[in-house]
């Protein structure tokens, strides 16, 4: 079984890409329960609302992941396409191999992963290597995430 995404609105990922993410989460995670999440790019100002509203912090970020974990959804996420280029450009990565972070990022989060303690982070910077060096995408260490 594999996560899928359902995309609001235009995707600067395509459908395969999305299912490729979806089962590499799976393989690492050693996910067996079908997920379905939510995904929306958005635009800074949208992020920016998102962020202040949800989370208290009145400024632009790259990704957020809200939570429900009910049976027709995991939850939601939202990625700012805008930062995530200006970020993709600073770090010399590809747009879709950040996007593809971003969304592996958030879904780890929906995952219950989290980087409250550095062993926490460890953890959720293993992971997301893993699940990057398996798409074949570059991957730089980003504890500077959140």
């Amino acid at each position: 079984m594999s996560i899928t995404y359902s995309v609001e609105g235009k995707s600067p990922l395509g459908v395969e890409e999305l299912v490729k993410i979806g089962q590499a989460i799976s393989a690492t995670t050693n996910n067996k329960i079908p997920r379905n999440i939510g995904l929306a790019f958005v635009t800074a100002k949208k992020i920016r609302e998102l962020n202040k509203h949800y989370a208290e912090n009145d400024y632009v970020t790259d990704v957020l992941s809200f939570e429900y974990g009910t049976d027709e959804s995991l939850g939601d996420i939202a990625i700012c396409e805008k930062v995530a280029k200006l970020q993709a450009k600073e770090h010399s990565v590809s747009e879709k191999s950040e996007l593809s972070l971003l969304v592996i990022h958030g879904t780890l989060h929906l995952l219950g992963y989290d980087h409250q303690s550095k062993a926490d982070t460890a953890s959720l910077d293993w992971l997301q290597g893993d699940i990057m060096k398996s798409l074949n995408y570059e991957y730089r260490d980003f504890k500077w995430l959140h």
